[in-house]
């Protein structure tokens, strides 16, 4: 197996709007069936396709902070960053 070989995997879509993906990238995914994957496209023809049921984001990633932060707060810290707040 080439090394492309490990980055690229090939789907195939078939009649009926069904889109068959890979087993590994299912695994990896996560997906069982009835998931819903999202495309976001990054220039013409290019997409990412992601699970919608494992978002990619940062959720959990930061801890919750010591104490409540308001508006006021956040404003505050731009101001004082140089950030320029209405």
């Amino acid at each position: 197996m080439s090394a492309l070989d490990a980055l690229v995997k090939v789907g195939t879509y078939e009649e009926g709007q069904v889109l068959n993906i890979p087993d590994d990238v299912r695994d990896e995914l996560r997906l069982i069936p009835g998931d819903r994957v999202e495309f976001l496209r990054l220039a013409p023809h290019e997409y990412l396709i992601y699970s919608k049921e494992h978002p990619l984001s940062l959720q959990g990633m930061i801890g919750k902070p010591s104490r409540k932060v308001t508006i006021k707060d956040m404003n505050r810290a731009i101001r004082a960053r140089g950030g320029h707040v209405r």
